[in-house]
């Protein structure tokens, strides 16, 4: 028989019907001697960290897992240790906290950020959540988060499935959330950071949403949610000072990352995402030349008037600035092949095979080729 997720059954059995205030932790020294319902929580929160490294969800990259945890160490300091941040290969929206200390960040959402400062947002917002023991608080959502997993799971739903999105869609108190934004936003200011990316940084979601029509049951991807924050943090950043933005820091070690979601996006269809990131020209800065490969794919997914221009255009600087990458020589060997010009897609696809031998497609390329290089006879 299935396992029940765990760590939401134990908020049933632990908790009273509500839950008495709690002391905020003062330091990583005051959470060595955790006991109660809240020792409950750890462990199950402890299995799950477990669980989601045995599913291969999590991300190891050591340099960009060392990049995160410093800017947690940053707003942090003295939950040195005890406050650890993992990065999650997913594509959506989503960031939450574990009531052990445990932070996830999805791949997703470190892609639609401009910067470092934005990015430290998300992260102090959430360590509020643990520094402020709100899972110790939130007996009834725990309760009734439960009620829904014993259902999803006698659905047959993966256990760290389960517990992934209800961590997730049942978030917190609405007066949690504000009192975490508050936290957040003295520990940015305390770390040195800009204070006024904190807006900026769930007005390019919210604006994603709208474009997108996204409807995934995540904190990060819920628009009221969303407004909440816009509306929270800007009444916080109403005289705020400038700090670090740390862009080009950003920039540099998450570009990778970046690309791989974009690839992520586009298997999806999420190709309105891709353009509405990809068509700022501000934004696009942030992103290394192959991703105009990507901008002309949700053009060419797009499919509206002028798109097929616009992909072209992409292709060509796509090959032009990053000319190693192969898919670029692939789309537009493509283009050329379906509008009948032999030439130049051979000249395209025969580099594209150079640079990419090992290619999946390489039987169907070589079998386009063929037909270019050897058409048939024409009939009498």
């Amino acid at each position: 028989m299935r396992r029940v997720p765990i760590l939401l059954l134990a908020g049933v059995l632990a908790f009273p019907a509500r839950a008495a205030e709690v002391t905020p932790w003062a330091g990583a020294e005051e959470t060595r001697d955790v006991g109660g319902a809240e020792k409950n929580l750890w462990q199950e929160a402890e299995e799950f960290d477990r669980a989601l490294l045995r599913a291969g969800k999590v991300n190891a990259d050591p340099a960009l897992t060392a990049y995160l945890q410093g800017i947690l160490d940053r707003l942090y300091p003295e939950f040195r240790g005890r406050l650890t941040v993992r990065l999650l290969n997913a594509p959506h929206l989503n960031a939450f906290a574990l009531p052990n200390g445990s932070l996830y960040v999805n791949a997703g959402l470190i892609a639609r950020f401009e910067n470092e400062a934005q990015l430290a947002t998300v992260l102090a917002h959430e360590g509020a959540h643990f520094i402020h023991r709100h899972s110790l608080q939130q007996a009834e959502r725990v309760r009734n988060a439960a009620a829904f997993a014993l259902v999803v799971g006698m659905l047959g739903v993966p256990l760290v499935g389960d517990l992934l999105a209800l961590s997730s869609m049942f978030g917190y108190s609405r007066e949690h959330e504000r009192e975490a934004d508050a936290i957040g936003y003295r520990r940015l200011i305390a770390a040195g950071y800009s204070a006024r990316e904190s807006t900026r940084t769930f007005e390019h979601l919210q604006a994603e949403i709208k474009a997108g029509d996204i409807k995934e049951p995540f904190f990060f991807a819920s628009h009221p949610k969303l407004q909440e924050r816009i509306e929270s943090y800007s009444e916080l950043a109403r005289d705020a000072v400038n700090g670090e933005v740390a862009r080009e820091r950003f920039v540099e070690t998450t570009a990778a990352l970046r690309l791989a979601v974009l690839d992520t996006d586009l298997a999806a269809y999420r190709y309105k995402q891709i353009i509405l990131v990809l068509g700022d020209p501000a934004r696009r800065r942030e992103y290394p030349p192959e991703a105009s490969y990507y901008l002309g794919e949700a053009y060419r997914l797009r499919g509206e008037t002028g798109d097929t221009e616009r992909a072209e255009r992409e292709y060509r600087a796509a090959i032009e600035t990053a000319p190693q990458f192969a898919p670029a020589y692939r789309a537009l060997g493509l283009m050329h092949y379906k509008r009948n010009e032999p030439a130049l897609a051979v000249m395209r696809l025969r580099r594209y095979l150079e640079l990419a031998p090992a290619a999946a497609d390489r039987s169907h390329i070589e079998a386009y080729l063929a037909r270019l290089e050897h058409p048939a006879p024409a009939t009498p």
